[in-house]
């Protein structure tokens, strides 16, 4: 594994567990690098780990964001609410459930969200194009959903799937109860849409 990427993980890790506060200092030394400067030199500071951070995430997340835009614009279904939220939900869930524990990044992404650092999240971010399609076509589909409706809908999948991605840690929280709590995230998704 590179420098760049241990030091990606070792950010995503601690910003999960502790925060935003943790040092870069702190960071490098996590990441194995002897020289405390290694984060500085890879990112040109925090806001360039964070945004690598996402980059590193959400490049693969919005592939396949897009394969299932593409794949509900092939069948007919910009309409269909059930498979707009499973375009939405599918990419974050399966990387939780694919890591099983071994990510932290909707712990990061929860708690960065949470400290009001990414005030235009979730769908002015070059990091979300998918989310920023989505909010298009649900908006379509709901003519009266609220900017601050899908702001509420993006925080409740995050939160929750940032619990499950915890939880996932627990050997004992076996694949059975994460597809239930999956399946049971997308019920109160689409109900938080319409209610």
């Amino acid at each position: 594994m590179q420098a760049k990427e241990k030091i990606l993980l070792a950010a995503e890790r601690l910003y999960a567990e502790r925060g935003l506060d943790v040092s870069l200092r702190e960071i490098a030394l996590a990441a194995g690098q002897g020289n405390h400067s290694a984060v500085q030199y890879h990112f040109d500071g925090k806001a360039g780990l964070i945004d690598a951070l996402y980059a590193h995430r959400m490049t693969p997340l919005n592939h396949r964001r897009r394969e299932l835009i593409d794949d509900l614009r092939a069948h007919g279904l910009e309409q269909d609410l059930p498979a707009l939220v499973e375009a939405y939900l599918a990419p974050l869930a399966e990387h939780v459930l694919t890591h099983r524990g071994a990510s932290w990044y909707l712990r990061f992404t929860s708690r960065y969200v949470l400290s009001g650092a990414y005030r235009s999240w979730p769908c002015s971010s070059d990091h979300h194009p998918g989310v920023g399609e989505l909010a298009g076509l649900l908006r379509r589909r709901l003519p009266g959903l609220t900017r601050e409706r899908l702001r509420v809908l993006n925080l409740h999948v995050v939160v929750v799937l940032a619990d499950l991605e915890q939880r996932l840690g627990d050997p004992a929280f076996d694949a059975a109860r994460a597809a239930a709590a999956v399946a049971d995230l997308r019920v109160t998704a689409h109900a938080l849409l319409t209610a």
